[in-house]
């Protein structure tokens, strides 16, 4: 197995056991300081946190058996850039420094682009 699908399946392992906290357990959503209002929106949380990352997952796989293990990877680089420029956009904008998630999630994120971008970078 290369580099390029450990990082495929890594991200498809992470996106299926996330998805699964949140369809299992929407109330994950808590430690995230995300509330709902009415049963819909619970099941938004089960939807959009949960379901469209096991979609993710599944994506990521089918692209690495399909002999597409770099599309799979730089598909990952978009997405966890993307999320990533957007957490420190979202939190200077909304003032959200002080809380402990964003503490947390920023240099998480961080580092997680630039492994995968290494990894990308030298498939």
């Amino acid at each position: 197995m290369t580099a390029v699908q450990v990082a495929v399946y890594g991200a498809a392992i992470y996106f299926f056991g996330f998805g699964a906290g949140f369809v299992v357990r929407p109330e994950l959503a808590d430690q995230l300081g995300l509330k709902w209002l009415n049963a819909a929106g619970k099941t938004e949380v089960r939807c959009y946190y949960g379901a469209v990352s096991w979609a993710l997952a599944a994506f990521l796989i089918y692209l690495d058996r399909q002999g597409h293990p770099v599309d799979a990877v730089t598909g990952v680089l978009f997405l966890a850039t993307a999320v990533f420029v957007m957490r420190i956009i979202g939190t200077t904008i909304d003032g959200g420094w002080a809380e402990r998630y964003s503490r947390i999630a920023i240099p998480v994120e961080g580092l997680f682009v630039i492994v995968v971008g290494v990894i990308r970078l030298t498939a």
